[in-house]
């Protein structure tokens, strides 16, 4: 099997290219962004990009594509438009079997004809040109009809649809492909199709070829960056020594720009600047008074860790649970006398409030009263009144009052105390985050813990429940030591003489800081230039080749086509008597295998007459076709020569005898030629269809579903003319007095039908009374057929006698003879007669 065999020899190939062998085995398009993706999976295997490289698992199984095969029959072409010598609009329609169209010259025909070579496989004539009379420029286009298996009608449209597979399915031969294959070399059009995948795969592997080389093209191998390095640096150096051995990653480390190595060169810049334009004496007041201020930042700290100490939060906790335990006794002893006095909120902090404040206004009366201080009812012997005083006089009570009062205090003491260790946006500010970015977040952190612990003291004070996640916090001094220390440090570094050593220093650093920012710059054209160089290193040893495609396909083709193709093709020439010791010779050129049709070495139109020629070029036709089995239609035009009426009747028989294969479409303009296929036709039980292209006035490309009058048999003549008689009937019963140009329309057509039913009579001597042994367009006389032939003396004088009815009057008379022209009930009888006698005679 030739696919085995494909995909054999694929397994060994590349990855890449059993990437695309497999979309094409599969049947899958490959369009141009999946083409970009086998691109980078080639660059890949052969380590010319970075990314990973996956392989996916390729099924090279094979599948039985027969069955995916449709099973079609093409039914013709409908609405054809903008192709020259044809009518807009106009079909031509397709017989299951044989189609025969007639045409003559001028026709029209040649236009179908180089429609269809554009439409389906063909080396022939396709110079189609458009409708030279339209006064609009239109296209050419029509349908494609296809009819499949299941009956249903499937229409392609071209030219959207020329490369459908339907369209690949028939061939068309005609006399300019004859000619091109006698003279020079060809490829099969109809190879077997597993052959295409060579053809496409080719195609594939050099658009690779041709992204492989331009993208060679682009690759720069200069450095030119040293230019722009102008200090004697490490980095310098290292861009100097770039190339195809460079790590790019150790290039990248050693110019990486850290975090560090940024905050190193500001405070570098800064200490640089300081140097360079240093006042002693101001910079040592700067100093001291950082140093002031971090005291009092310090002192600050040391009230804040005392006022939130742990003795004092402990105090506090204590303070609250104390409050609470006299609120619970005052509760539960106090209120106990009230429990039948039914008191709404009987104990809540408003019930509280409420008689707190009457005893208050109540003390403030200056004589002893005995009625409501509200509502002046009398009060006197009422218990309740005299409890509510009790009550606020009781041990409980008076403690929980001076606990509250306690707690009230220190919640006022804690709310007040200012948290803030330093003032923001000072000198003191800017030197922290400058030079002590750690501490200066420490002391931001410990001002935020000492307010957050300050507002949990306070809500827990308000709402005299302690919140467990209070905690000791205090700040610790020993970095705000280390600050003061180092500020003195600096103090004592004013006084150093190696001032200006340490600014070479800085110096030094610092080109080494802005050679390696330069070289981040240009980092990207650095890495494509260290990218390319070892591209183009591994490029070297990639090389698509072709040859082995051409190869393999020579091979495969040698081993499954030639010794097949050359045996049909001796098969066919001995069935069209076309033995003249033509050879096949073949070669391979480029994912392709090429023939040349020779006779002892000749070029066959340098030794054979135009005849032979035609003979052995549809036998190179026909053994081509025959190696495709999806084939379903063959198209001739014009297959045999005029010149060589000894060949009509062989290729007629070849070419009826191929319709028990597949469909066969043959359009002539050689009448003698179309009635030997309609004979051989009926000779092989073939059914066939016959159309004729007319020519009508100026308009050509006209397609009738009928045949030529003259190759008309007896049969079809009769049909015909009772089609025109009930044409010619209705005519006569339109005639009236008022309109005596009728009479004239229905005289000119009774005399041409009279003339019709005389040449059918004249049909009946050759197709009756001689049984077809004698034919007027066939050089060959049938003798066998004269054993049935019916011919008498009575019969002839019957035949006389239909003659001359049908047209004595036809004929010029003399005007004084008054002839009148005969009526349709006389016209029947003349046809009626004529049809008697033929089915009355004809041989059985």
């Amino acid at each position: 099997m030739i696919t085995n065999d494909i995909i054999e020899w694929v397994k060994k190939q590349p990855y890449w290219q059993k990437v695309i062998a497999k979309k094409i085995l599969s049947n899958d398009r490959i369009t141009d962004q999946r083409l970009d993706e086998i691109f980078q999976i080639f660059k890949r295997e052969n380590k010319l990009c970075t990314g990973e490289f996956e392989k996916e698992e390729l099924n090279f199984s094979v599948n039985k594509t027969a069955s995916n095969i449709p099973n079609i029959r093409w039914k013709g072409l409908a609405s054809v438009h903008g192709v020259n010598a044809i009518r807009n609009g106009e079909n031509l329609p397709i017989g299951d079997k044989v189609t025969l169209v007639y045409g003559k010259n001028g026709s029209g025909k040649s236009s179908y004809t180089r429609l269809l070579n554009n439409i389906f496989i063909s080396r022939g004539d396709k110079n189609i040109m458009p409708n030279l009379y339209s006064d609009t420029t239109e296209m050419p286009k029509t349908k494609i009809v296809f009819e499949n298996e299941s009956g249903d009608i499937e229409e392609l449209k071209y030219p959207d649809d020329k490369g459908h597979a339907y369209n690949k399915r028939i061939t068309v031969f005609d006399s300019y492909s004859a000619i091109h294959d006698l003279t020079k070399e060809t490829e099969l059009s109809f190879s077997p199709t597993e052959f295409k995948f060579f053809d496409d795969f080719l195609l594939y592997i050099e658009k690779i070829n041709s992204k492989f080389e331009e993208e060679i093209s682009t690759k720069n191998l200069r450095n030119d960056f040293i230019k722009s390095f102008d200090k004697e640096t490490s980095i310098k150096q290292a861009v100097s020594n770039l190339g195809s051995r460079s790590d790019i990653d150790q290039f990248k480390e050693i110019i990486k720009v850290s975090k560090e190595d940024i905050t190193t060169n500001e405070q570098n810049t800064v200490r640089k600047a300081e140097l360079q334009s240093m006042n002693i004496d101001v910079k040592k007041g700067e100093y001291n008074q950082l140093i002031s201020n971090l005291e009092k930042c310090k002192d600050t700290i040391i009230m804040l860790n005392h006022k939130f100490s742990s003795l004092r939060l402990s105090n506090t906790k204590l303070l609250i649970e104390k409050r609470n335990e006299y609120k619970l006794i005052s509760s539960e002893e106090g209120l106990s006398q009230f429990k039948n006095d039914n008191i709404y909120n009987l104990g809540s902090p408003e019930w509280k409030q409420f008689i707190r404040a009457a005893q208050n206004y109540y003390q403030t009366v200056e004589r002893k009263i005995d009625y409501c201080i509200f509502c002046k009812q009398n009060i006197d012997g009422i218990m309740l009144v005299e409890k509510y005083w009790k009550y606020l006089k009781s041990d409980a009570e008076t403690n929980l009052i001076t606990k509250e009062s306690e707690i009230e205090k220190i919640k006022k003491d804690f709310s007040s105390i200012e948290c803030t260790i330093f003032t923001k946006e000072s000198k003191l500010d800017e030197w922290l985050k400058e030079y002590q970015p750690k501490l200066y977040e420490n002391l931001v952190d410990g001002e935020t813990g000492f307010k957050n612990l300050r507002q949990k003291l306070v809500q827990s004070l308000e709402s005299c429940e302690w919140d467990d996640c209070i905690n000791t916090y205090e700040f610790n001094l020993e970095k705000i030591d280390s600050a003061i220390k180092y500020i003195s440090t600096k103090i004592l570094e004013l006084n150093s003489e190696s001032i200006q050593d340490e600014i070479e220093k800085l110096q030094a650093v610092e080109n080494e800081y802005f050679d390696k920012l330069k070289a981040e710059k240009l980092l990207s054209d650095i890495e494509k230039f260290v990218l390319d160089s070892k591209w183009l290193e591994l490029a070297k040893n990639c090389k698509i080749m072709t040859r082995p495609i051409t190869l393999i396909q020579n091979q495969l083709f040698s081993k499954y086509v030639t010794g097949e193709y050359v045996k049909v093709f001796n098969e066919e020439c001995k069935k069209l008597k076309a033995e003249f010791s033509a050879e096949i010779k073949q070669r391979g050129s480029k994912g392709a295998t090429l023939n040349k049709l020779t006779v002892k070495g000749k070029r066959p139109s340098d030794i054979l007459s135009e005849g032979e020629q035609r003979s052995i070029a549809i036998a190179n036709f026909l053994a081509e076709t025959s190696i495709h089995n999806n084939n379903i239609c063959i198209i001739f035009d014009d297959p045999v020569s005029s010149l060589d009426y000894k060949r009509r009747e062989v290729i007629a028989n070849r070419l009826i005898e191929e319709a028990h294969q597949k469909q066969v479409v043959i359009l002539t303009h050689d009448l003698t030629f179309l009635l030997a296929l309609q004979n051989k036709c009926e000779e092989q039980g073939i059914e066939h269809l016959t159309t004729t292209i007319r020519k009508i006035q100026t308009t050509t490309g006209i397609v009738e579903d009928s045949i030529p009058w003259i190759g008309m048999p007896v049969r079809s003549r009769i049909a015909h003319l009772k089609n025109k008689l009930q044409k010619l009937t209705s005519n006569y019963n339109k005639i009236t007095p008022d309109q005596p140009g009728s009479i004239k329309e229905y005289e000119e057509g009774a005399k041409f039908w009279c003339e019709q039913l005389r040449e059918t009579w004249e049909r009946c001597i050759e197709e009756i009374l001689f049984n077809d042994s004698v034919q007027r367009f066939s050089p060959a006389i049938h003798t066998q057929r004269l054993k049935k032939a019916p011919f008498t003396t009575e019969l002839y004088t019957e035949i006389e006698k239909g003659m001359a009815e049908s047209s004595n009057w036809v004929h010029d008379r003399a005007s004084g003879l008054g002839e009148e022209t005969p009526e349709p009930e006389v016209l029947k009888k003349y046809l009626d007669d004529c049809e008697a006698f033929i089915k009355k005679n004809r041989p059985k």
